[in-house]
């Protein structure tokens, strides 16, 4: 499809008047990257094991894939929402966008394999490309159902070659290999602009927009801002892009690209552990994306959902053949999604069978974290979905033919393909899916940037109506009912607003969040309203009727829980409750004993008893050692009923 001169020229003026490299004006011929590589075999060997060039790599930052992974070679484990998967479709079909000069990558850094990497891409912007033969006319379908033929290069095992496109270029080939330039956003926004099949389709804040922004839509590019270029933020040197969007896999670097390299930790100024209305105090765990990008969408329209049982003809699909394209839903000026994240994730793999989501999606991407974990913030994301096939044998996703599709309109014989080439046979269900994308750019200028009722209610907020709710969509509900929480420590009171309610309890008590939610804030060091050296003392007497099992009270306990299981198992698991358990003796009993007659007590018995702080429950366990604050003992997973 077309897409890179829909992006590449918004802004194209400003490439062309770039001069020669002086090092570069004794170049009398461009022979293709072999001609690049000639002088810069260093710079090629570094690019050559990069994720842009193997479209795979190492993925310290994916939870279920432990070593390698990505579209192509030993990693070739990805499918998303958008396009699907590369392995079961022509390299031809997605290979516009890489820096592969058409051959497919390889681990081995060969002569040919360097001859491969099209410096071009990155390097000029003036520069296009397209399929050198030979051809083959492959079947496909008219906008009328009617049978006709597309052409495309011919496939070998290792690929096919792409060479400059003259015609369509405002200077020659020569010239623009004499002009080479280091990257400029319109060098990576050829690409990225454009990925997902439309100008802005993917990201939902990466778009031709971005070439040369208004500061209302990204005021770190924008020339009457900082006029960053995107190398500016992600070069991490030697060829290498730091940053990584939760919904993909591998990784350049290992290291977290983020704000504070540039702006400090602390960048407001008033941080104050014991007051949450400071800014700074908010960024321990909201991330600056969520208050300084308010919007994504912005400039250029994002998708949204996709139907790929619903095709429309498209002149500008298969390089201006014609083709078939997936209905694509796209909407402007988003408010994005907030979850919590510590930049791990989970990412759909080829050959599992994927995690239904609250909502009864199939989750491609799903961020790892939650207000409780000191590594997590809350960011911005955009979420997509779509409609893909389920194997109704193996639970798996089927990676349909993206390229079957494009010439035909028929999304059930792209699923056959992709079956085929999969090695799977029978049925398969259309299912949802659905994946969280992290929104990093659009950054607005401070005037535009959310105000805390954007957020939280109360009178004194400006900024409202909230875009998030916190309870249900964070999980940051009280852990008992209002109307016993606050009789649990004091006598009832006057209503009281939000703000004054954390006035009163945090700012001036110094209050942890534990007293009345169902988290910590341990990064806050604030204290807690108990007295944590209370322990609850356990004793086992045998009598005549059986075992007679007491326990002295626990502060504010309301209930106390009692389960009964193996010495041995507990021991020989490293302490898991959960499976060393045999039976809930009590649930949140309001008594300090309790009589049990069967089972007798044997050796290897052990008896543990869990205290509910405010009431019973799952949420609320609390063991009474000194070490718990949180909700609930991390090492104990019995649950009574």
């Amino acid at each position: 499809m077309k897409i890179e001169a829909l992006v590449i020229g918004v802004l194209l003026t400003a490439s062309l008047t770039m001069a020669a490299v002086p090092e570069h004006l004794n170049i009398a011929q461009y022979d293709g990257p072999e001609t690049c590589v000639a002088c810069h075999q260093s710079e090629a060997e570094a690019m050559h094991g990069s994720v842009h060039y193997q479209q795979s790599g190492s993925t310290p930052n994916v939870l279920n894939i432990p070593d390698v992974g990505g579209e192509r070679g030993p990693g070739d484990v990805g499918m998303n929402t958008y396009c699907g998967a590369h392995v079961t479709s022509r390299r031809a079909t997605c290979g516009n966008c890489h820096v592969g000069n058409g051959q497919f990558p390889s681990s081995d850094a060969t002569e040919a394999q360097l001859a491969n990497i099209d410096c071009m891409m990155c390097h000029q912007d003036a520069y296009k490309r397209t399929a050198a033969g030979p051809f083959e006319d492959l079947p496909a379908v008219g906008p009328s159902g009617e049978s006709i033929t597309v052409q495309a290069p011919v496939e070998t095992e290792t690929g096919f070659y792409y060479e400059p496109d003259e015609s369509n270029m405002a200077i020659s080939i020569l010239e623009a290999a004499r002009t080479v330039h280091m990257p400029t956003r319109t060098s990576c926004l050829r690409c990225h602009a454009g990925a997902g099949g439309a100008d802005g389709a993917k990201r939902g804040d990466i778009s031709s927009a971005l070439v040369d922004p208004l500061l209302s839509i990204d005021m770190h590019m924008s020339d009457i801002g900082g006029n960053l270029d995107c190398v500016d933020c992600h070069s991490a040197g030697g060829h290498r892009m730091r940053g990584r969007g939760l919904d993909l896999r591998p990784n350049d670097v290992a290291e977290r690209l983020v704000c504070a390299e540039c702006h400090g930790e602390r960048p407001h100024d008033d941080f104050a552990l014991d007051n949450g209305k400071k800014k700074d105090t908010h960024a321990l765990k909201v991330a600056c994306q969520s208050c300084h990008i308010p919007s994504y969408g912005k400039g250029v329209s994002t998708e949204i959902d996709r139907d790929w049982t619903n095709p429309h003809y498209s002149a500008s699909a298969c390089n201006g053949q014609g083709g078939w394209k997936p209905d694509e839903i796209h909407a402007s000026d988003l408010i994005p999604s907030y979850r919590f994240w510590d930049s791990r994730s989970r990412v759909y793999v080829l050959g599992e069978s994927p995690a239904l989501n609250g909502d009864g999606e199939y989750a491609f991407g799903v961020p790892e974290g939650g207000i409780d974990s000191l590594a997590s913030k809350l960011h911005p994301m955009k979420e997509h979905r779509a409609n893909a096939a389920r194997h109704n044998g193996t639970g798996q996703m089927i990676p349909h033919s993206t390229g079957t599709f494009f010439r035909s309109g028929d999304f059930d014989l792209a699923v056959q393909d992709g079956m085929a080439q999969v090695g799977l046979t029978g049925g398969y269900t259309m299912v949802q899916v659905h994946t969280y994308q992290t929104i990093n750019h659009g950054v607005v200028s401070e005037s535009n940037t959310l105000e805390c009722g954007s957020c939280h209610v109360d009178p004194e907020f400006q900024g409202g109506p909230p875009r998030i709710n916190l309870v249900a969509d964070l999980d940051y509900g009280l852990n008992q009912p209002q109307s016993t929480l606050c009789v649990a420590c004091h006598d009832p009171e006057g209503a009281m607003t939000f703000l004054e309610v954390h006035e009163k309890h945090v700012k001036d008590r110094e209050f942890d969040c534990s007293t009345c939610h169902r988290f910590s804030r341990p990064d806050r060091g604030l204290d807690f309203p108990f007295d944590v050296e209370d322990r609850v003392t356990l004793q086992v007497g045998i009598e005549r009727a059986g075992v007679l099992i007491s326990w002295t009270s626990a502060t504010r306990a309301i209930g106390y829980d009692l389960v009964n299981g193996r010495l041995d198992d507990l021991l020989n698991s490293g302490g898991d409750y959960g499976f060393a358990t045999d039976v809930c003796l009590e649930a949140g009993s309001r008594y300090l004993s309790t009589m049990v007659q069967d089972p007798m007590p044997e050796d290897n018995d052990y008896w543990y008893l869990i205290r509910p702080r405010f009431a019973t429950g799952p949420d609320t366990y609390d063991s009474g050692s000194t070490a718990q604050h949180g909700p609930r003992d991390p090492g104990i997973g019995f649950t009574c009923p």
